[in-house]
């Protein structure tokens, strides 16, 4: 709990992944992948609890053997390649109003394929949120660099390049350039109710987190397990450690 606001932490990670099967208990750096992201929810004390919701026994036996509450199996109909974010939150929240009694002001969404987030981060956006009446909700941003729409050209039909925003492909000083953000995925909190009735972190009370790029690294692929574990051991990071 944090200011008088109640925090339900959630771990999606169903058993299906086509990318790179097995990925959310697959080892980075001694540890299941899904435990960074459990790791980092259970080392924040404003979230009151921390759930994993899961279609598969064994994810569901790492997470428990992690710290996660995992208070039931995800239904096969929510775990397909074509079931949204939005209908996996909102199963998870009414199972705990429902079923457990539990209603919590915030949710909290911790993608176990984004890893370098740590506790820090969570800490941080919260508090960056709570600092802002008018917002809702807060996502993961991070700064783009050579993909700045100003750096970026397109194909004519007769192969001759023009600019994105400006046509006469002028070279601008980066010094003048606005910054501009992609939607990083690492975390996302909003206003439960403002979630349910929008269906979205994405909408005009939202308000940006912003990480560095090396923490925007998303785990699809085995490409992207390697250059996770790199970049875990060039920082040191230890790891998380199995429950006593």
């Amino acid at each position: 709990m944090f200011k008088g606001k109640s925090y339900l932490g959630i771990v999606p990670a169903r058993g299906g992944s086509k990318g790179l099967p097995g990925k959310n208990i697959k080892d980075l750096c001694g540890e299941p992948l899904i435990a960074w992201s459990i790791n980092a929810g259970l080392g924040c004390e404003y979230i009151d609890e921390l759930m994993v919701t899961t279609d598969s026994r064994e994810i569901a036996d790492v997470a428990e053997r992690f710290g996660a509450k995992v208070p039931f199996l995800r239904p096969k109909e929510l775990a397909t390649d074509v079931s949204t974010s939005f209908s996996v939150i909102e199963h998870a929240v009414e199972f705990y109003k429902n079923e457990l009694g539990k209603k919590f002001d915030y949710i909290v969404l911790l993608e176990p394929t984004s890893p370098l987030r740590d506790k820090r981060d969570v800490y941080n956006s919260i508090e960056q949120l709570s600092e802002h009446p008018k917002a809702s909700a807060i996502v993961g941003i991070c700064k783009t660099e050579g993909q700045n729409p100003a750096f970026l050209v397109k194909k004519k039909s007769d192969d001759f390049l023009v600019g994105y925003e400006n046509e006469d492909m002028r070279v601008l000083r980066r010094q003048d350039i606005q910054d501009v953000f992609f939607l990083e995925g690492s975390i996302y909190i909003c206003q439960t109710d403002v979630y349910l009735d929008k269906k979205t972190f994405y909408h005009g009370g939202t308000i940006g987190y912003e990480v560095p790029k090396w923490k925007s690294l998303e785990v699809d692929d085995e490409y992207d397990m390697v250059t996770a574990e790199a970049i875990m051991r060039h920082n040191g990071v230890k790891n998380i450690g199995m429950p006593k």
